[in-house]
């Protein structure tokens, strides 16, 4: 038995000036950094005894401050069954968005004055405080924001006449509708999960035609605020910088899509993504290329391994093709391509297919290369242009080869 046991402990000496000390700074240091201030040095007890003199509408209010707030009368909540949850959330929906013109709420003071409203910084300043507003707020509250805004403001009615009109027939209307969705809703988001809800909630109601029309006026490529509808069906970009300026957003847009969404199936990305590239007229093979291999690996395997199940050869030698070109004139190895076209291959189990696939690249290399030499005349840079076809020619034949005598 240790004698210690029976020994008093003596309680060590301390000064009551430091006691006091220690504690006005815990204090002071509580009350800088807790979420709710003053309330924090309260103990819980206290706490929900204050808050139930409150009423309801008070509480509801309290709800949207922060989110600290909300847990706190969320805990008071369950220890006080007669607060239903309807009861308390009920104002999420009226508080922030009174049935008012909120076009005009959203618009600051000088909005009749402005020159350029796209360059106002209202929408952007509503957008911030939007999202400081409802951090926090479950999937279903948030999905209430958005259908209150939209309900409450001319954007639905503008996005109709946009989708059933002809591309750029409302180049004005068209640019709005971009910086409406974009400064509100997409350009505060936090995470790319948010993002993802944020954009999925945007296209759930249209059909796919229209989700693809959606998605390029809200990411595609824009000068002097107007969309460029046509420009990727009739040029392609100079250089990798171009190129991500074009293509950049709209294929971050589809990976979130993909990656972030449970709505979207890999078959509604590759639809979407089909849709896209023939609206509003077929894009030029190269530019294709180039989304998909901004689109990252998953998606395009995904999508040109669809194409290869339904017989599509022509178009998968068109882009196989470009593949190559876009990787000769950004000085990117051609590994990228040999991945694919593995990815090609094993999607094809009859061998007479994947022989005319072969033979259909080849054809179109050779159908480009002549197509340059019969429309050029030497001052238009075909030349160049000849120069990275033969060189994408040359590099696909060598590590075609090299693949078909690896194991030799």
């Amino acid at each position: 038995m240790d004698i210690k046991a029976f020994l008093q402990s003596k309680k060590p000496r301390r000064s009551n000036r430091l006691e006091v000390k220690e504690r006005e700074e815990t204090k002071i240091k509580t009350i800088k950094q807790g979420a709710l201030g003053y309330f924090d040095i309260l103990p819980i007890e206290l706490k929900f005894h204050i808050l139930k003199y409150l009423t309801v509408e008070q509480l509801s209010i309290l709800t949207i401050t922060s989110k600290a707030m909300r847990n706190l009368i969320e805990g008071f909540r369950v220890l006080k069954p007669m607060l239903h949850k309807e009861l308390i959330y009920r104002l999420h929906a009226a508080v922030p968005f009174e049935p008012i013109p909120i076009e005009k709420a959203m618009m600051c003071s000088n909005f009749s004055f402005c020159v350029n409203s796209s360059k106002c910084i209202s929408l952007t300043c509503f957008g911030k405080f939007l999202h400081t507003v409802i951090s926090g707020w479950d999937d279903s509250e948030c999905q209430k924001v958005i259908e209150s805004i939209t309900h409450h403001s001319c954007i639905m009615k503008n996005m109709k006449t946009i989708v059933n009109s002809k591309p750029g027939a409302h180049s004005k209307m068209e640019y709005d509708s971009r910086v409406f969705f974009r400064r509100i809703f997409l350009n505060h988001c936090q995470s790319v999960q948010e993002r993802g809800f944020w954009l999925n909630q945007i296209l759930k109601s249209w059909p796919m035609v229209h989700q693809a029309r959606i998605l390029f006026l809200l990411y595609g490529p824009t000068i002097n605020e107007e969309i460029l509808w046509y420009e990727l069906c009739e040029n392609t970009p100079a250089n990798s910088e171009q190129s991500a300026k074009h293509f950049g957003e709209l294929a971050n847009a589809l990976q979130i899509l993909h990656c972030c969404s449970d709505d979207w199936s890999e078959d509604d990305i590759i639809s979407v993504l089909d849709e896209i590239t023939s609206s509003p007229d077929e894009w030029l093979a190269e530019n294709v290329a180039h989304l998909l291999i901004l689109c990252g690996d998953v998606i395009t395997s995904k999508m040109l391994i669809s194409k290869a199940i339904n017989g599509r050869i022509v178009e998968l030698s068109s882009i196989t093709t470009s593949f190559c070109l876009v990787c000769v004139k950004n000085s990117f190895s051609l590994s990228y391509v040999v991945t694919m076209i593995q990815n090609i291959l094993e999607a094809m189990d009859n061998v007479k297919d994947r022989c005319q696939y072969f033979n259909s690249v080849l054809d179109m290399f050779r159908e480009l290369i002549m197509d340059l030499h019969e429309f050029s005349d030497g001052e238009d840079g075909h030349e160049t242009d000849m120069y990275y076809m033969v060189t994408a020619l040359s590099e696909f034949t060598k590590k075609i080869v090299q693949m078909a005598f690896k194991k030799m």
